[in-house]
């Protein structure tokens, strides 16, 4: 308590509160009054440090933890604005394992003696004053649970890491959580290369302006899978009486979604407004760090009575009494492991609009919380009612066999829930048919003949593995935006698109991964692992025994890995190929290298014939490509090769001249004219870019490009060294005259 003392100042306030983020601490500091000084950790000040293991293995899994570089100025300013001893420390940190984490660690750095825990689910005024009132400890289940997922994830990771390092190449990374999604999106991407597409066809009659679509053949489901047969149903059917057989309508009540959780928020974003998973998130935690939304980690469907008088008061006043039930719409959460018990993401205002938004923040923000608003709004009003109208046609073909055909429409009675959700079609799509009547005969007038094929399964988006990460459990509400920029970010999947697509490292990784770690990327013990960090949260299972247990088994899977998989076998993507090598004429397999796929002799070590998979400059596709005239450093030939970055045109000179240029295309600059060349972002994204930069800075279809003039070397040049000694004048000690310490020594 000595060092408190020393730290409290005069102008000190009486009670000190402490949250993570900067806007969150200048969004709560308006509700509190001048007794209350509200400061920011800027997130955690504690943890294991990169550089190493940094876990006790040998001592009950002991965490090395150490403060976070730059973080020390932070703890000293909180320590140099800590109340004297009759006032209060409140740590306000979100309302989660590793906001639990975070307070211990503050109150543990700072030693204070008696912090007070305080969690509030929106940062409203009378969610944190009231949360002031009622404190309460930390609680150590939550914390242990935190560390035992970032210790467990820390070895994993480490050592996972460096068996991939050995197995193939140094700089590759694994993951506890990670390696199941990749899995997930490598066996879908074989479920596509493996599909074998069935031919089937439509068949559609059309008659006195309808159009009726086959259904059934003597009573049963109608499937048509060869042109022969569909050609025979059109000479059947061809000029024969089609007849209403029966006319069925019925009324159709669509209840409205439940308010948002982290996935179906993430989900709905992604498909509504293109938002990645990492970029919802972030607009997610700055509405809830102004307080404009409730926490937005949550896999709660629940509302609190506040926000459901609110909903329903502006339903009312916005909508009218019919698009308010009677009672409340309460919502059941069915997810797999389904945790932390907090409200759903809702506005905390619902009078605040879209508009409001905008001005305070950005159109994205604005559009984001706009989509909460209505998924809130909506999940408490009536629902839709429409009338869906189904018409059943038969024709006795001049083949003895009798054809059934379908057509129909819906038509909306109320709209409800949609009205404010969106979506609704006001089209009556039942009009067309109020003339027909059981009975009534037409003739057939023609058939049409659609042949088509069965497609594969659809590759995943964000939106659907975020929705397939939450039904296998794996993971958490925190967990799901993370995941996916992990393996974006180690080189694992691109995103082609909105597809997230598999890189021929993240099969390779991917099939090391399910050989020798069969347990780690099971998608069910993944979900047992989480049901383990509950158990410890609860205090039903213990921090050590668990570690022993989980780090034992993938310590002898390492272990095993590490004596018994081949290098070589790992990098073979295919092994059945009709390539010959040109040295022995043994056949080739496809090997993946640091740069790239190429084929390599089958009889390696013993012939190390090698050859481009590319087949070299014969299969460049020259009417999109173009090959560059000359070395632009020694005027030599270039040669077609394969870095770490794709294709590249090389010096024939090599190493003796290391000119290089990129994939030249067949188009030119806009601004400069020189040619344009291919490119991958930092993201894995591919663009068209100037040969020419840095000196000029166009991309083909980038906004405002086309505007910006091109930076010479020149100006550059000038730039930095003018900052350069802008530096230098800053550090330099200030020079004394020689007269003047002359007179300081006289």
């Amino acid at each position: 308590m000595a060092a408190k003392k020393k730290s409290t100042t005069k102008g000190n306030p009486k009670h000190l509160v402490l949250v993570e983020s900067p806007s969150k601490a200048k969004t709560i500091n308006k509700y509190l009054g001048k007794e209350y000084k509200v400061l920011a950790t800027v997130g955690h000040v504690i943890d294991l440090p990169k550089s190493k293991l940094a876990v006790d293995k040998e001592n009950d899994f002991t965490p090395e933890w150490s403060m976070i570089k730059g973080k020390g100025k932070v703890v000293t300013e909180i320590k140099k604005n800590l109340p004297d001893e009759n006032h209060e420390v409140f740590l306000a940190m979100d309302p989660d394992r590793e906001g639990e984490a975070i307070a211990y660690h503050v109150a543990a750095k700072l030693g204070l003696k008696s912090p007070k825990r305080i969690v509030f689910n929106e940062i409203t005024k009378s969610a944190v004053t009231n949360s002031i009132e009622s404190p309460r400890e930390i609680d150590d289940g939550l914390v242990h649970s935190q560390f035992a997922r970032r210790v467990l994830d820390r070895l994993v990771g480490y050592e996972l890491s460096q068996v991939l390092w050995q197995k193939m190449w140094y700089g590759l990374s694994g993951g506890r959580v990670q390696s199941p999604a990749l899995r997930l999106i490598v066996e879908r991407e074989q479920e596509i290369d493996a599909f074998d597409p069935q031919e089937y066809w439509e068949i559609f009659s059309n008659f006195e302006g309808f159009r009726a679509q086959l259904s059934k053949i003597e009573g049963k489901k109608a499937i048509v899978s060869d042109s022969k047969t569909a050609k025979s149903i059109e000479k059947a059917c061809v000029g024969e009486k089609i007849e209403v057989d029966e006319i069925k309508t019925r009324k159709v009540s669509k209840s409205p979604s439940a308010p948002f959780t982290t996935s179906t928020l993430q989900q709905a974003a992604n498909n509504r407004l293109g938002l990645s998973a990492s970029r919802t998130m972030q607009l997610a935690q700055q509405l809830y760090q102004q307080g404009h939304i409730t926490y937005m980690r949550t896999d709660s469907t629940n509302l609190s009575k506040q926000a459901l008088d609110q909903s329903r008061k502006f339903i009312k006043d916005v909508y009218g009494d019919k698009y308010l039930p009677k009672s409340p719409r309460i919502y059941s959460k069915k997810s797999k492991n389904a945790q932390e018990a907090h409200e759903a993401v809702r506005p905390t205002n619902f009078s605040m609009t879209q508009a409001d938004i905008s001005e305070m923040m950005t159109s994205a923000h604005a559009k984001l919380y706009e989509m909460i608003k209505s998924r809130t709004v909506a999940s408490q009003m009536e629902n839709k009612q429409s009338e869906q109208l189904s018409v059943v046609l038969k024709v006795d073909g001049n083949d003895g066999v009798s054809y059934s055909y379908r057509m129909g429409g819906e038509k909306v009675l109320f709209d409800g829930f949609r009205r404010a959700w969106g979506g609704i079609d006001s089209e009556d799509k039942t009009a067309q048919f109020s003339s027909l009547k059981e009975g009534d005969t037409f003739k057939v007038e023609k058939l049409e003949l659609d042949q088509l094929f069965t497609k594969p399964p659809a590759r995943f988006n964000e939106a659907s593995l975020v929705k397939m990460l939450e039904k296998l459990g794996i993971g958490r509400p925190s967990t799901y935006a993370s995941i996916i920029s992990v393996v974006i970010a180690r080189g694992y999947v691109l995103k082609e698109g909105k597809q997230l697509v598999p890189t021929d490292v993240g099969k390779a990784v991917c099939g090391l991964l399910v050989k020798s770690f069969t347990r780690l990327v099971d998608y069910d013990y993944t979900a047992n692992i989480e049901k383990s960090f509950d158990k410890i949260a609860s205090q039903e299972l213990e921090y050590v025994p668990f570690m022993k247990q989980e780090y034992g088994v993938f310590d002898g899977e390492r272990n095993e890995a590490m004596d018994k998989v081949d290098k070589a076998e790992v990098v073979i993507l295919e092994k059945d190929t009709d390539e010959k090598c040109e040295k022995c004429d043994a056949q080739m397999h496809v090997k993946l290298g640091r740069y790239g796929k190429f084929y390599t002799c089958s009889t390696f070590p013993d012939c190390d014939g090698i050859k481009s998979i590319d087949g070299g400059e014969e299969n460049m596709d020259f009417e999109k490509y173009k090959k560059p005239s000359e070395c632009p450093k020694c005027k030599a030939q270039m040669k077609l090769k394969v870095g770490k970055n794709g294709q590249f045109w090389g010096c024939e000179k090599y190493p003796e001249c290391k000119g290089i240029v990129g994939l030249l295309l067949n188009k030119s600059c806009d601004l400069c004219k020189k040619d344009l060349v291919e490119r991958r972002s930092r993201w894995g994204k591919m663009f068209n870019g100037c040969s020419g930069y840095p000196d000029c800075n166009f991309i083909e279809g980038a906004k405002n490009r086309g505007k910006r003039k091109a930076t010479t070397k020149k100006k550059t040049a000038k730039k930095k060294a003018t900052s350069r000694k802008k530096t230098a004048t800053k550090k330099a000690p200030k020079k004394t005259s020689k007269s003047k310490t002359a007179k300081s020594k006289k």
